[in-house]
């Protein structure tokens, strides 16, 4: 009996180590395939969990400062995830056919998609032969190619970098794959993919009749569009859930490169920003092909009306513009009546949504379409100036009123017109310049695109779907380009000029308490100087100092960052979390100087420490920026309203998704 317990003993603890090894092997092979998603992704076509190895893009909020309008416990789309690998030269394809079906039976029954090719991707029909570069390694066929999706992007591919082939589960390209990594020389990979093909028999959308719009000698009712409009009012207007008082998370300053890499983020991210149309159109289509070329856009630096340093991407900025000018079609609502709406003022610091309304609505403006079924974008026509004015109520600190106005008016036009609905007003847009505009359309028009002269990033401005439009002062509606230019670079004998109400916010006084009264002959830093005919003591300075400061008021905004291009001077920019025009395309930093507000104190070390060669580069690139920054009775090429039109159309073009 006592020899058997040994033997026992041994088999026991062979068995036992066994069944402990099979078991360690189990959970390492189930750890390693992730088994609990795979069976998920079984039962679930449309939505998949986020993998611990990979980042979600949306709801990050630790890669993002501005808050997202969508809510945190929204589900993520298949197409919203990509693989961030630190290690990977291109994003990571993944299966989305399951997303595409809910779209097409919203189209008309007669109208019919390409249908998925599944033996070889094709060359892009009617794509410029130029758009590929020489040098490129294009991506091998696995041995089931993806099919064509309208708007494959390849050219997230680095510089000289080989994109990986695409997996053979891939069988649908991201037509929404980041813009913002593509390098200024970068060489883009050959085409694999399809190009967006028209579909035939989009609806016409109807109008609903009998719809009162409300005036502005009484502030219309909360629901206007529910009394006289028959069956409108099944409608129901989107209205996004976002606070209306929304401040960037950050209470700290955004410095210039920091809105830079928040703009490539939001571009990356640019689903939290746009939502999908409820169905697809001609247009939609033809700004995803609009997107996908101006990704690929062949190196072009030699233009001689575009000098390249100015530029993020002169190459891509060029080709979007050509492309802008050869398919945008605007639809500019008739319905408002004056003098909030249709009512361009032409004169003073507001000027610049004026000039703007009066040009796109003049009947000769070769962007305006009177087929909304055409229009790529849709212009909301009313002036937060005259909305002041009108409206507001003096002494009240109340602008809800105005906000309601606004509302109504949203209210108005989307049960008479299915336009508004279908994006939940991503595709409309307006030009504002006055400093209530941002808290007045915030809640509203949150998906709508903005431009605003108040483009202030705690304010709630979106990069990459609001655009910065630019504060003007024009003196003269019957010569804008009156007394324009300056002294040259050697005939400037003041370093730096300013001169305003020293009681305008709480940065100028604390600039004139360094600077002011003289305490510094180099440096010119007055309050408001005496009235003279023509303003000649303002202009004066400006035209003979090399630096001109542009100090904000109340608001981020000042038009003496205009005037300083207008007359030749450097801009010093010191006015924290202030988003400057054309953020979208400008290179800002090649041409202007921005200190923060807390270096006030060091003002004029910071201007003497500039050498002067840097000085006369920054002057003259002034000088070369200046045509986009000018307004015509008769708009020319990159002049100020073409260059709104084009950040509009740009922030579209890179939010479209289907």
């Amino acid at each position: 009996m006592s020899r058997e317990f040994p033997w026992l003993w041994k088999v026991e603890s062979r068995r036992f180590l066994w069944l402990l090894g099979l078991t360690f092997a189990l959970i390492v092979t189930f750890q390693y395939i992730e088994l609990p998603y795979a069976i998920s992704s079984i039962f679930s076509s449309t939505k998949i969990p986020i993998s611990r190895n990979s980042t979600s893009l949306i709801g990050d909020s630790t890669s993002a400062m501005a808050p997202s309008p969508l809510g945190d416990d929204e589900e993520v789309e298949v197409d919203q995830i990509f693989d961030s690998s630190v290690n990977s030269s291109a994003p990571a394809i993944l299966p989305i056919t399951a997303t595409l079906p809910p779209l097409l039976p919203t189209l008309k029954e007669n109208a019919t998609a390409p249908a998925p090719r599944a033996k070889s991707p094709a060359a892009l029909p009617g794509l410029n032969p130029s758009l590929v570069k020489e040098n490129a390694t294009s991506p091998t066929p696995s041995a089931k190619p993806p099919a064509a999706l309208p708007g494959l992007n390849p050219s997230l591919v680095k510089e000289n970098a080989t994109a990986p082939a695409p997996s053979a589960e891939a069988s649908a390209a991201l037509p929404d794959l980041n813009p913002s990594l593509v390098k200024e020389n970068a060489t883009a990979p050959a085409t694999s993919a399809k190009a967006p093909v028209a579909l035939p028999g989009i609806n016409s959308f109807p109008v609903k009749e009998n719809v009162t719009l409300p005036t502005t000698s009484k502030v219309p009712e909360r629901n206007p569009t529910k009394k006289n409009v028959g069956d409108a009012s099944s409608i129901v207007r989107f209205v996004p859930d976002v606070k209306e008082n929304a401040k960037m998370p950050d209470s700290g300053v955004m410095s210039i490169s920091d809105m830079s890499k928040q703009l490539r983020q939001n571009r990356i991210s640019h689903n939290r920003l746009a939502k999908k149309p409820k169905w697809v159109t001609k247009p939609d289509l033809e700004l995803l092909q609009a997107k996908y070329d101006i990704e690929n856009a062949p190196i072009d630096d030699k233009d001689p009306l575009l000098y390249a340093p100015l530029y993020r991407n002169v190459s891509m900025f060029k080709r979007s513009y050509e492309l802008m000018e050869k398919i945008l079609k605007v639809y500019a609502y008739k319905e408002g009546n004056k003098p909030i709406m249709h009512s361009p003022i032409l004169r003073g610091i507001y000027a610049s949504e004026g000039w703007f309304m009066k040009i796109i609505e003049s009947n000769n403006n070769k962007f305006v379409t009177k087929d909304p079924a055409k229009a790529h974008l849709f212009y909301l026509p009313f002036s937060s100036r005259m909305l002041e004015v009108t409206l507001y109520v003096q002494d009240s600190h109340s602008h809800r009123n105005l906000i309601k106005y606004l509302k109504d008016y949203i209210d108005f036009i989307s049960a008479k017109y299915p336009f508004w609905n279908r994006t939940s007003g991503a595709d409309h847009f307006l030009a504002a310049c006055h400093d209530w505009a941002p808290s007045e359309t915030r809640k509203h028009m949150a998906k709508s695109i903005r431009a605003l002269c108040n483009s202030d990033v705690k304010e709630g401005f979106v990069f990459g779907k609001d655009t910065s439009l630019p504060e003007t002062f024009v003196r003269d509606p019957k010569k804008p380009l009156s007394n324009m230019g300056g002294k040259s670079a050697n005939q400037r004998p003041i370093l730096a000029f300013f001169a305003g109400k020293p009681d305008h916010g709480y940065l100028r006084p604390i600039l004139l308490s360094y600077w002011g009264n003289n305490k510094d002959p180099d440096l010119k830093i007055f309050g408001k100087l005496p009235r003279t005919k023509g303003n000649k003591n303002y202009l004066q300075f400006m035209k003979t100092s090399k630096y001109c400061i542009c100090a904000k008021g109340f608001e981020v905004n000042s038009p003496r960052v205009v005037e300083a291009i207008f007359y030749d001077c450097v801009p010093v920019i010191i006015s924290d979390n202030f988003v400057p025009p054309f953020f979208e395309v400008l290179n800002w930093e090649s041409f202007a100087i921005f200190i923060p507000e807390k270096d006030i104190p060091n003002l004029k070390k910071i201007l003497m420490s500039i050498p002067e060669r840097r000085y006369r580069s920054m002057q003259m690139r002034v000088k070369k920026v200046q045509k986009h920054f000018l307004w015509h009775a008769k708009p020319e090429k990159y002049d100020m309203f073409h260059m709104i039109l084009h950040s509009i159309w740009y922030n579209r073009v890179f939010q479209i998704s289907v």
